[in-house]
């Protein structure tokens, strides 16, 4: 009986984890209106009744996939920090979101953030996340600004916000345009990235 006991918190785990990876198939197959419960029980291979003991919606849905990639987001900051340059960091970490094993999840970013404009409730639940998220990179700016990379004039908060949504639009236009190549891209991205915070230099005096 104890044997039995003790298995049943990893056998929901893994059954969470199960629901978890069929809803981010179907989220990023048929966008978030067209992916419903049953084609995410079907996904899963098991009832709506057992899916949703663990998920009510697919709000709820959402908000775990985003507070799943929590633990990596923190250790993508931390590599940040730790890199020798902060901006050569972030760019390593953009690399790492563009890898096979990790497209599926990044491209629900767009998805989510459209049903976010018009859907209270998912927007609610996935505000924590975007919040922290803000934090973090705005700390990991200021961290840059210290080191000379970023202009000191530069408000962080204001850098932070811009990349976000320089990046979103990247994503965005990786799904249009996969052709493109984003990964290959990344090096000019962040050379124009570099040129547009980086300190004002010194003028010239005329000799």
């Amino acid at each position: 009986m104890r044997d039995a006991a003790a298995s049943r918190p990893d056998h929901k785990q893994e059954q969470r984890k199960r629901i978890l990876d069929a809803a981010v198939v179907c989220f990023g197959r048929d966008g978030f209106h067209g992916a419903s419960m049953q084609k995410i029980c079907a996904e899963a291979g098991m009832s709506p009744g057992a899916l949703y003991r663990y998920f009510p919606s697919k709000e709820s849905l959402i908000a775990a996939i985003v507070e799943g990639e929590r633990a990596e987001r923190l250790g993508m900051f931390d590599m940040i920090t730790k890199a020798p340059s902060v901006l050569g960091g972030m760019v390593a970490c953009l690399r790492i979101l563009f890898t096979e094993r990790n497209i599926a999840t990044a491209r629900l970013g767009p998805e989510i953030q459209a049903e976010a404009i018009r859907n209270a409730d998912l927007r609610k639940a996935i505000e924590p996340c975007e919040a922290e998220t803000s934090i973090l990179l705005a700390d990991a700016l200021a961290a840059a600004e210290r080191q000379g990379e970023i202009d000191p004039a530069l408000d962080p908060d204001l850098v932070a916000m811009m990349l976000q949504v320089v990046g979103d639009g990247l994503l965005l236009h990786h799904q249009l345009h996969p052709e493109w190549q984003l990964e290959d891209r990344l090096p000019e991205i962040e050379a124009m990235v570099r040129r547009m915070l980086s300190p004002a230099q010194p003028k010239a005096v005329p000799e």
